[in-house]
């Protein structure tokens, strides 16, 4: 029996498998020899890779000297002349594009780093990565980025330039004045480009070569916020006069009052839209004296004056020049304060002063500044007859003769100060002099109304003074020496009579009190005791001065000091007291 389905196919159709293995190793061998050849260029190659460029200029196949010459005569080329579009976008109010010239922000690059960078490109780790990198660059291109630098100052200025197109700021709050309406902006929130981060992308684009354009947002810029109560703070003022300018010697304009209710106007504000105006009531107060007003009458009237016998040793009356060429001339505008030590400063030699008598711990001694009392007091006595304010005044410790009762003034460094304010609506000056022994202190300013001022005293009471005897053994048997004459003591209160024009009196009101002690009298006398001399009134005193000890009334140092003060020879009235007068402003 024959077997057919065991029956072996036909020799023609049996399969040859030795013939299949030959394509694909054949493909092997083919893809390894395209894999090797890459491989094998870049192992040998010493120029730059093929399809190399920089900043788009061809340097493939080229040494690396040679790229450099290339770069350092297209680089420039490469960004001058061209620009780089700069859209702005927002999404309130689309896209705007702008251009920015890149000669604008003073692009250098470095030739020689950008050839290197070109040669090393690619070249790094094994024999096989290069070969890849070879390939890549044969089929795609190698870019390589230039060392770029910017300079930030033109570049940010480039900048700024486009977004002084491209920004929508926003607008402050603004106020101005017309009549008595106030005009008010409120302020209205903007949009805006962040520059820094603009400038970042411009950079980032330019090392890219990448000149295609870049893209940037405008975000909202809020405008800064105010109330009203704020802007009340800005628009309101006082009205003020006209007032005299030391500096230029000239009268100023003084301001007009403004104010405004202020929950009104934030009611107002409130209603109104982002950057709409809107109008606030206003009362408008003029000045109480116009420039016009204040020149006309500057400095017109003789308010006050007052004039004292000066005597004492050289020193004493070279302080007492000094002092008034201090004090001359000073202007006060209406409220300003005077201050006797400030404006003439500390009493010492390189300031110019001299010692000269002074009283400390009720002794007269020699002190640098003494005698500027008596300016002080003078000048005290004319603020009274101009009918000033008085801020601060201390009476001496003892009586100095050269100036009614009560009307003194003492002052020290560091310690009492005699200071007055200008009370009145104009300026005033201080003309201060000194000559021929006389020490004269005069106050102009405006007297409107003729007024005029009599100052008054009365002694309350009187201390006398005892006669005490010391032996001195150094003294001849019988004989006797006064070491220190005697002083009264008084109680004395001033008072400030005002008049008008017509001599009527307005008022008269109590000025101070003023307390000086008393001293007694001191002789030395020998062994064998002698009688006393004969007690004789002291010599009207002469001297005065200060000490720059820094003491304070009631603490045993004066600061006034000379020959002797002494009891008046007749004593006044105690019902109306003796009456000194001013002349009366003109």
């Amino acid at each position: 029996m024959t077997n057919e389905h065991n029956t072996p196919p036909p020799a023609g159709n049996e399969p040859v498998r030795g013939k299949k293995r030959i394509p694909a190793i054949a493909v092997a061998v083919l893809v390894l020899l395209v894999l090797l050849i890459p491989c094998v260029l870049a192992a040998v190659s010493d120029t730059i890779y093929p399809r190399t460029s920089v900043a788009g200029i061809a340097v493939g196949g080229l040494s690396q000297s040679e790229a450099a010459a290339l770069l350092a005569q297209e680089l420039p080329a490469a960004y001058e002349g061209k620009t780089l579009p700069v859209t702005v976008e927002d999404e309130d109010s689309g896209s705007e594009t702008f251009e920015l010239p890149l000669s604008d922000i003073h692009i250098t690059a470095d030739a020689g780093q950008a050839a290197q960078a070109a040669w090393e490109n690619g070249r790094s780790n094994n024999f096989f990565t290069r070969g890849v990198a070879y390939a890549k660059g044969l089929l795609l291109g190698h870019t390589v980025v230039p060392d770029l630098h910017l300079d930030q100052a033109s570049a940010a200025a480039a900048i700024a330039a486009i977004a002084d197109q491209a920004n929508d700021p926003p607008t402050e709050c603004t106020w101005h004045l017309s009549d008595d309406i106030l005009h008010v902006t409120k302020p209205k929130d903007g949009r805006m480009i962040d520059q820094q981060a603009l400038l970042k992308t411009v950079e980032d684009a330019l090392a890219r070569y990448d000149l295609g354009g870049i893209t940037c947002s405008r975000e909202p810029h809020p405008a800064a916020d105010i109330t009203m109560e704020e802007l009340y703070q800005d628009a309101h003022k006082e009205a003020s006069n006209a007032y005299y300018d030391k500096a230029s010697g000239t009268v100023k304009d003084g301001d007009t009052g403004v104010d405004f209710n202020v929950s009104t106007a934030q009611e107002l504000m409130d209603a109104a839209g982002e950057g709409e105006e809107f109008t606030v009531p206003v009362t408008v107060t003029k000045p109480k004296i116009t420039k016009e007003e204040m020149a006309q009458y500057l400095f017109r009237d003789k308010l006050g004056s007052c004039t004292t016998s000066v005597s004492g040793n050289s020193n004493r009356r070279h302080n007492v020049a000094l002092a008034a060429k201090s004090c001359n001339g000073v202007v006060l505008n209406p409220g300003e304060v005077f201050s006797y030590n400030k404006t003439l400063g500390q009493r010492t030699a390189a300031n110019g002063y001299l010692p000269a008598g002074a009283y400390v711990n009720g002794k007269t001694v020699s002190e640098y500044g003494g005698g500027i009392c008596q300016i002080s007091s003078t000048l005290y006595l004319a603020t009274l007859r101009s009918n000033l304010e008085i801020v601060s005044r201390t009476n001496h410790m003892f009586y100095p003769g050269y100036i009614p009762y009560g009307m003194d003034a003492t002052v020290s460094w560091g310690g009492p100060d005699y200071q007055f304010k200008n009370n009145t609506d104009y300026p005033i000056k201080l003309v201060v002099t000194y000559s021929g022994g006389k020490a004269t202190c005069t106050i102009y300013g405006t007297n409107l109304t003729g007024s005029s001022v009599k100052m008054e005293y009365k002694i309350l009471s009187t201390t006398s003074f005892e006669t005490v005897e010391k032996e001195d053994p150094s003294l001849a048997p019988g004989t006797s020496r006064e070491e220190q004459n005697g002083y009264t003591g008084y109680k004395v209160a001033t008072y400030r009579c005002v008049y008008d024009k017509d001599g009527g009196l307005i008022s008269r009101t109590l000025e101070a009190n003023s307390t000086y002690k008393s001293r007694n009298r001191i002789v030395l006398v020998g062994p064998a005791q002698a009688a006393p001399p004969p007690e004789q009134p002291s010599k009207p005193p002469v001297d005065g001065g200060e000490t720059d000890s820094g003491s304070t009334p009631g603490s045993g140092t004066e600061n006034e000091g000379g020959t002797t003060p002494v009891t008046p020879p007749v004593q006044p009235d105690t019902s109306t007291g003796a009456t000194w007068e001013s002349p009366r402003a003109s």
